[in-house]
């Protein structure tokens, strides 16, 4: 094998190690990741974006060949031995059952970790990081958010924690095997019950305040049965904390202490040495990335110093790895507070839908059903394809909301290398640079708070410019592959936010007009187009797929059309709708009400139907104003848009056909947002399009530092000498 097989080996052995399950004490525990592990994914994928594999004469070097050999064979025994560690390892902390009642009855939540399981959760701890009810964000069962409905934050609940309490021997070596007492400490803001071995031990009981008892239990070394139950009837913010003496004073119970099964303490003494050898792996690994990057970032550093004049192209890569991992960085710090807790999210939200339609992907499959049988189900509501990306990121990050809004934000730092390779596809390095720049800027005033939320523009923002950075490639380098990546991406944008479905014909139409304007046969004309909208319809196909099996009808775009579009275009009184229910034509195209209604008052009122549509398009610009009654601006966005206009009539490269494609898409983007609501969460409808100017904002900033740099260097060649005078 080569020097670039075995790297490849390598590094698909360090993703495997990040990624496949390790022992519960060690450092890395494989999926769900938590910062550990998110850090060294986005560390090794920045490393490989950054550098790559080894290519033309290094990687036919003997002495390298042999390094990497070796260094992937030890990535494969420790590979190995984390398996191993984990396979052999018992289940630590308690099994916990949640109810979404104050009382212990019926069968308990199901967690999207453990969705077959008996229990909902593991928890090393009880109550040691509040209490995981994300299963009260789903929208078809707690939705409350008007009166007289309850508090999301105060639903009442109960949690039954079963497991095992290991009491170590006595004596000052650990051999004393009699019985003695352990003193027990449970506070808790509810109701609280401790029972060990069978016989109830302590009971709390405080609801608007915390209230704590104690007790010292006789118990011999070795494992305990023991059963926390939990009771929280609303109102204050539940807490529960159970702590006990075990040797080294009062503590609250955790992992190692505590397992889900009994184990002989021979076996428990004999795993713990175990997690130790865990947690040296784990540094052994972060060791070894840390050294391949030191090693691969000097040699850079010494191949920039021997061919300075190369210095763009050896740093480009390394400086854009660095831009998203300072964004993973980033993402990391600003999210901290939400780690390992649950957050329940606002009820009527865009955002509590998509978590729920997520929640019930990863629970009862990709159909996504919502408990309806095949063919009575609903078709697609809202955007079909973020709730299998949200799916997606929590069956990477686990079941709370730290880790998709962590992966949002590092998306963001994806989403900026894109426009920046954009940009210099189109315009130049320089206009990339500028591009990325300005990108970075909207990001923290635009782009960051919509990373926070569960919302499809997330995925939306970083697909669109990758799928029309394909394009253009295909464009300049009539290459199929390219066209096909191009159609795939297409197909994703389009089940993410439908009416790139819109885009697709005209995109088609320049690609065609650009082949043959440069000379290509009209055969390979013909195949890139069937290339391109074969790859995209097989995506955009699997909407009225799912929607034919799920609901009978194979329904090509959410649903929810209808109802924006009438909150946009409200009729004036000149409209009459009587009669619009029993229209054989809108009965035939099968329009929902709220799309008659709109078609009517476009048709009977075409002047006022007209003027709904000036603000929405002011307000699309950045005249915020123009929906908010105010006279207020987006200057961000504004900014943007004007920079994007000035680079159209300024710059002739803003207007040739390679172009085309994203003013095609600018444009009928604005025709959407004049047509549905564009301010439903601030600009976040919006900003797809301001994404995509950045790439002639970036031209036309760049044409101005040239334009600058120009005229400096013309004044320098011009400047008289002055003449010297002896002092």
């Amino acid at each position: 094998m080569s020097s670039r097989g075995w790297a490849a080996l390598l590094a698909l052995s360090m993703g495997s190690y990040v990624l496949l399950p390790g022992h519960p004490l060690a450092l890395s525990r494989g999926l769900p990741l938590d910062w550990l592990g998110v850090s060294l994914l986005a560390a090794l994928g920045c490393l490989l974006f950054a550098f790559g594999l080894p290519t033309g004469g290094l990687a036919r070097v003997e002495s390298v060949n042999r390094l990497l050999r070796t260094i992937a064979a030890a990535a494969l025994v420790l590979l190995a031995l984390k398996l191993l560690l984990w396979v052999s390892a018992p289940e630590y902390g308690l099994a916990a059952s949640y109810y979404p009642r104050a009382r212990l009855s019926g069968a308990p939540e199901r967690s999207t970790q453990h969705p077959t399981a008996a229990y909902t959760r593991l928890e090393r701890s009880p109550g040691a990081e509040g209490f995981q009810l994300h299963f009260f964000n789903d929208v078809e069962r707690f939705n409350y958010y008007e009166a007289p409905d309850p508090d999301r934050l105060s639903l009442p609940f109960a949690v039954r924690y079963d497991g095992y309490l290991h009491v170590p021997a006595g004596g000052p070596r650990g051999d004393d095997q009699s019985p003695r007492g352990v003193p027990f400490e449970l506070s808790a803001r509810g109701v609280a019950i401790l029972s060990v071995d069978g016989s109830p031990a302590l009971t709390v009981g405080g609801r608007d305040a915390i209230a704590t008892d104690q007790a010292a239990l006789t118990l011999a070394p070795g494992p305990h049965p023991i059963r926390l139950d939990f009771l929280h009837q609303g109102g204050n913010a539940p807490s529960l904390r159970l702590a006990a003496d075990l040797g080294q004073g009062i503590h609250p119970l955790a992992a190692p202490s505590l397992t889900v099964q009994p184990i002989r303490p021979d076996v428990l003494t004999r795993d713990r040495a175990a997690g130790s050898i865990a947690v040296i792996l784990d540094a052994l690994t972060i060791v070894g990335l840390a050294a391949a990057t030191l090693v691969t970032v000097v040699r850079r550093v010494r191949l920039v110093r021997y061919e300075s004049h190369a210095w763009p192209v050896l740093v480009e890569r390394p400086l854009l790895a660095l831009v998203m991992l300072v964004a993973t960085v980033y993402a990391l710090v600003t999210t901290a507070p939400l780690a390992g807790r649950a957050t329940i999210l606002e009820g009527g939200q865009d955002w509590l839908t998509y978590e729920s339609y997520a929640r019930d992907i990863l629970l009862n499959g990709p159909l996504m059903t919502l408990g309806e049988p095949l063919g009575k189900g609903k078709p697609f509501f809202f955007q079909p394809f973020y709730p299998y990306y949200l799916a997606g990121l929590h069956w990477l990050t686990g079941e709370g909301l730290w880790g998709p809004i962590v992966l949002q934000l590092a998306g963001l730092g994806v989403a900026a290398v894109v426009i920046y390779a954009l940009g210099k596809r189109l315009f130049g390095a320089v206009a990339g640079v500028a591009a990325l720049g300005l990108f970075l800027v909207l990001g923290l005033t635009q782009l960051d708070w919509i990373a926070r939320k569960l919302l499809s523009e997330n995925l939306y923002f970083v697909v669109l410019p990758a799928a029309l950075l394909m394009l253009a490639r295909a464009v300049d380098e009539r290459s199929l592959r390219d066209l096909a990546w191009a159609g795939l991406l297409f197909g994703v944008a389009a089940i993410t936010r439908a009416p790139t479905l819109l885009f697709m014909p005209g995109a088609a139409l320049i690609l065609v007009l650009a082949w043959r304007r440069s000379g290509v046969p009209l055969r390979r004309v013909a195949a890139g187009f069937m290339v391109l909208a074969l790859c995209t319809t097989v995506v955009a196909a699997l909407v009225p797929i799912r929607n034919l099996i799920v609901s009978g009808k194979p329904a090509l775009v959410a649903s929810n059309g209808g109802a924006t579009l009438l909150l946009a275009h409200q009729p004036t009184e000149k409209v009459r709708l009587s009669g619009i229910d029993r229209d054989p034509l809108y009965n035939r195209l099968g329009l929902d009400r709220a799309t008659r209604e709109v078609v009517e008052f476009a048709r009977q009122d075409p002047v006022g139907y007209i003027w709904t549509l000036v603000p929405l398009g002011l307000y699309s610009v950045g005249v915020s104003g123009a929906v908010e009654d105010n006279r207020a601006v987006a200057p961000d966005v504004l900014g943007i848009t004007a920079l994007y206009v000035l680079a159209v009539v300024c710059l002739p490269a803003a207007r040739t056909l390679r172009t085309w494609p994203l003013h095609l898409f600018i444009v009928i983007h604005f025709g959407i947002m004049m047509t549905f609501l564009p301010y439903v969460y601030g600009y976040r409808q919006v900003l797809p399009m301001q994404v995509l100017m950045l790439a002639f904002d970036g031209a036309l900033i760049a044409q101005v530092v040239r334009f600058v740099g120009e005229r400096r260097r013309r004044q320098a060649t011009h400047q008289p000498v002055m003449e010297q005078r002896p002092a």
